[in-house]
């Protein structure tokens, strides 16, 4: 249905054509131009120097008649003051100096109401907060009631100062009586760092992430002559942390800045009589286009930047982004050592990166067409999809997967029985990570599955990546305890989701609501492959098993009737999902031999898709820094790392490490993950250290400081994702030849093999030889090579562009 659409914006006073203008513009043109609705842009000047002017800007939108449209999209405060039955915001920000950044202006946070003018203020607050009134009447007398207080007198200069805790009381009710739920149809924002900023959406809302492109068209990628950055030149975008870091830049190579702005003469004087450093002024937008495509890299370093334009043009011009930690938005996109750099916000932790780059240009282009393949997908249609609710018409460009016509970015919904994000378990991790690094090539939503005591969740968990996860209600958390207590309290959420995922209503309606959108199912494991299909048959269905769960399932819970019971659930939902399948993935050849052994043979497509790492996330660490590491953490003497999940083979693995530090009493055994819970209160040997479940930052340096990794894995189905950090990281790793399994590698140029009665032989041969510098390096290089999530990825989707018809 065609739809009239009116898209609200403020216009600055004095006028500027800045980034929030350029984003109306665009997506007006998209509108208008790509799409079979109409777009009418209605802007109203804004002044906001003073409290009284900005609070007339307020009201002067909260009158705006727009009834004659079918959809009303507000853009940045104070637009979104429009009342509409169908009114979205499109967040681009709030007033930040009476939010996020009112503490940068020294002023107190509490407003003392002292005179009666100003209690009744507060009241008539309070008393619409109260009432739940939407409409523009309340807002009318409110309105009347401040404009009498400034204009009379009857609130103190105190009232008037702008910013103060008068002005920050008034605006944020003003935007949370916009705001409420019952004005809204929709909520959007331009990055996720917009959607989480405290305050500036109503708690428990669904609030859509939706990356705008940029204006500028024609990128193009060619030399790596000097470094290139382009902003307004005011103090919020840091310019003069590039210019101090150029003092301890070693390398000669240029830094260019475009633009201008209020503190250009202070970084001009700043800069002095340094001959690299250049300012530019304004640019015409083919300047911009050439002096971005000949930088071998876009310093760009803001605090806390709303999104960042210049990011996204810098890697469509296949150049990585030098940021820093604080950067907000920019981070969205910059993965650190994958599309850019991103290091602490210090002049000399800057100029070692510049230096870095410089030493190393191929590293530069291998990050800037890492940065251009991320960014690629990002454009009008998936924001308009986004604000209207609707699919547009197919793209120009379509395809044929697997015998179907698909737009160029099939929509995928992946349906999981746990939270994903954020990952710490060996599931969690190569969930979050593969489907990561797909969501290249498609837009996927996992629909997962959460604790009864947890809220829900939905947000992009990663670029093109979103999590909807839906808690469990008591009714269901029940019946799954009361199920779990039959078999001695073995975890059996993923079965009790196929047996009664009817308790909490909630999940079925949101795959419902997901599925009418996707072009591709994905059960990621067998459980809930019946519920996605039938909320839209006939779509294609992919199974990833990421185990044989049948076999799992009966060696985890045993041979009691109600464990029965439950194996005969899994080995249904097993073979059902085996044969519905059009497309099925596993971590191992034997895994798919098994499936075809059990569930006969089936008609789908076959790929192994073996566990991996994240290559980002896993620093290779020198013996001999190993060994420094272990002291400034306070690791003396030897040490072995085991790491595993709640899982019934760790629990096997785990009684073998019990029996190794009995034998090896001076040799400290760091026990990481879920694993080490089932133990809490137990008796253990002294030297046994449960750590429970790390950071990724406390993985990594136990990973860097461990003497040595033990492996000793002797059941279950997949392959360990466990020796993939521990092979990554430069740890030499005894285990089993089981536990090595679905991996590539080979004992004695890879890892030590041993049979797990012999570890502690082994381990000891370890500690008097010392550690073998070419098997760690061997294996950390074989593993980075073949087994990066990313590898991997890119793997599959070769696949599937080989069925291509």
């Amino acid at each position: 249905m065609q739809m009239n659409i009116a898209l609200v914006a403020p216009s600055p006073v004095p006028f500027v054509l800045g980034g929030a203008e350029h984003l109306a513009l665009g997506l007006q043109r998209f509108i208008n131009e790509q799409t079979a609705h109409r777009c009418e842009l209605f802007k109203v000047s804004v002044l906001e120097h003073n409290l009284p002017d900005l609070l007339m800007s307020y009201r002067t939108f909260s009158r705006l008649d727009l009834s004659s449209f079918d959809r009303v999209v507000s853009t940045k405060y104070p637009s979104w003051m429009v009342q509409h039955p169908s009114h979205v915001v499109y967040m681009l920000h709030t007033l930040r100096g009476l939010y996020d950044a009112y503490h940068f202006m020294n002023q107190p946070l509490e407003c003392d109401y002292d005179t009666p003018h100003a209690q009744r203020v507060r009241d008539e607050m309070h008393r619409i907060r109260s009432s739940g009134e939407t409409g523009r009447e309340a807002l009318e007398r409110f309105f009347d009631l401040v404009q009498e207080g400034l204009g009379g007198g009857q609130l103190s200069s105190s009232f008037t100062r702008f910013p103060g805790p008068f002005a920050r009381d008034v605006v944020h009710f003003l935007d949370g009586f916009a705001m409420q739920p019952a004005r809204m149809a929709g909520y959007a924002a331009i990055s996720r760092t917009v959607r989480d900023r405290a305050g500036y959406f109503p708690a428990g809302q669904q609030v859509s992430v939706l990356y705008p492109p940029p204006r500028l068209e024609g990128f193009r990628c060619g030399g790596d002559d000097y470094l290139f950055t382009i902003s307004r030149l005011d103090v919020p975008k840091r310019v003069r942390l590039l210019i101090e870091a150029m003092c301890h830049v070693k390398a000669d190579i240029p830094l260019l800045i475009g633009g201008t702005g209020p503190d250009e003469p202070a970084l001009r004087h700043l800069a002095g009589n340094d001959p690299r450093i250049r300012f530019l002024g304004p640019l015409t937008d083919s300047q911009v286009l050439d002096l971005y495509a000949d930088a071998l890299v876009i310093p760009f370093v803001p605090y806390d930047e709303d999104y960042g334009l210049i990011t996204l043009e810098a890697m469509m011009s296949g150049k990585p982004v030098l940021t820093v930690a604080d950067a907000g938005g920019v981070n969205e996109f910059v993965v650190d050592g994958e599309t850019g750099l991103c290091v602490p916000p210090e002049p000399l932790a800057i100029a070692s990166a510049i230096d870095k780059l410089c030493e190393d240009r191929s590293a530069a282009r291998r990050m800037g067409e890492e940065a251009r393949r991320r960014v690629g997908k990002i454009g009008w249609r998936t924001v308009v999809e986004g604000l209207l609710g609707q699919e547009l018409a197919p793209a120009p460009r379509a395809r044929r997967v697997l015998g179907r016509q698909w737009p160029h970015r099939p929509r995928m919904v992946v349906t999981v029985t746990f939270p994903v994000h954020p990952p710490r378990g060996g599931g969690q991790s190569r969930v979050f990570h593969l489907y990561r690094h797909l969501a290249r090539h498609f837009d996927i939503t996992l629909v997962t599955l959460g604790p009864a005591d947890q809220p829900r969740f939905d947000a992009q968990i990663a670029p093109g990546l979103r999590e909807i996860r839906i808690p469990k209600t008591e009714a269901h958390q029940a019946y799954e305890n009361q199920q779990s207590q039959s078999v001695g309290w073995i975890p059996v959420t993923d079965i009790v989701a196929a047996m009664a995922l009817h308790l909490t209503p909630a999940y079925g309606e949101t795959l419902e609501a997901c599925v009418r959108e996707a072009h591709v199912l994905v059960a990621c494991h067998p459980y809930l492959a019946r519920e996605m299909c039938k909320h839209k048959p006939g779509l294609p269905l992919w199974y990833e098993a990421q185990d044989v769960e049948w076999t799992l399932k009966q060696q985890m819970l045993g041979t009691s009737g109600a464990a029965l019971e439950l194996a005969e659930v899994v080995r249904s939902v097993e073979a059902e999902a085996w044969h519905a399948a059009e497309f099925v993935f596993a971590c191992t050849a034997e895994d798919l031999q098994a499936l075809t052994g059990l569930y006969g043979p089936t008609r789908a497509s076959q790929l192994v898709v073996p566990n991996g790492f994240a290559e980002d996330e896993v620093r290779f660490t020198p013996p001999l820094v190993r060994q420094r590491l272990a002291k400034v953490v306070g690791l003396s003497g030897r040490s072995v790392l085991f790491m595993g999940s709640w899982h019934g083979p760790n629990f096997e693995a785990m009684d073998h490490v019990r029996a190794y530090a009995e034998a090896l009493p001076d040799v400290s055994f760091l026990i990481v993950g879920s694993v080490g819970l089932k133990y809490a209160g137990s008796e253990m040997p002294s030297n046994v250290k449960l750590l429970g479940v790390v950071d990724d930052e406390e993985k990594q340096v136990l990973l860097s400081a461990a003497d040595v990794a033990v492996n000793p894995m002797l059941s279950g189905t997949g392959s360990n994702l466990k020796m993939f950090d521990y092979l990554a990281a430069g740890l030499p790793v005894v285990s089993t030849p089981f536990g090595a399994r679905g991996i590539d590698i080979q004992p004695g140029r890879h890892y030590i093999a041993s049979e797990t009665q012999d570890f502690p032989v082994a381990l000891m041969d370890c500690f008097i030889r010392g550690i073998d510098e070419s098997l760690v390096r061997n294996a950390s290089d074989f593993v980075r090579e073949h087994y990066a999530w990313n590898v991997i990825a890119e793997r599959v989707h070769a696949h599937l562009r080989e069925h291509l018809l």
